[in-house]
């Protein structure tokens, strides 16, 4: 309401404009640090799910809830402060996507069918399906939208539907007990 329709454009700071030579090639500076720095949350995440105690009390209390409580874990607060945090992941993500992806009142309802789709074919219950599926899924729809653009979105949904008939539970998904 306050700003309009209109995307508003996100300023970066000089050190994220240009370009970095590397291998020969010029890359943009924002993408490269956001590479880097997306590299190091999903690094930090994992590390804090696989090897730390809150890791272990979040997958005790996702896997056997009343087990996690009876043994003195305060599931309520912890599923809060995993909400939180992934909150927080959620909005420095969107904050970070910005400069990539105008933010506007329906941009998350343009977007929210990628979001599923990384989710699904990732698959729930591990950290490694979506940070590949999302790998998989951007490379594969940016390759096909070049080679092929008449087909636009087309391959991802058929990749979709492939892979969750060969795999239901998804990728790296648990399969159903």
């Amino acid at each position: 309401m306050l700003y309009g329709t209109l995307p508003q454009p996100v300023h970066l700071p000089e050190y994220l404009e240009g370009q970095l030579r590397f291998l020969g090639r010029d890359f943009p500076a924002y993408r490269v640090f956001l590479i880097v720095f997306s590299i190091a949350i999903v690094s930090l995440l994992w590390f804090g799910v696989e090897r730390t105690r809150w890791g272990a009390m979040v997958r005790a209390a996702v896997d056997l809830r009343p087990m996690a409580q009876s043994v003195g874990i305060n599931t309520s607060r912890l599923f809060t402060l995993t909400f939180a945090l992934g909150s927080g992941l959620a909005a420095v993500g969107g904050a970070l996507g910005a400069e990539i992806i105008a933010v506007q009142p329906t941009y998350p309802f343009e977007h929210l069918v990628y979001f599923l789709i990384v989710v699904a074919v990732g698959g729930l219950g591990s950290l490694r399906g979506p940070f590949v599926a999302a790998l998989l899924i951007g490379l594969a729809d940016t390759a096909c939208k070049y080679w092929v653009p008449e087909f636009g979105a087309f391959f991802i949904f058929f990749a979709t539907i492939a892979v969750l008939l060969w795999r239901p539970e998804g990728l790296f998904g648990k399969p159903a007990a």
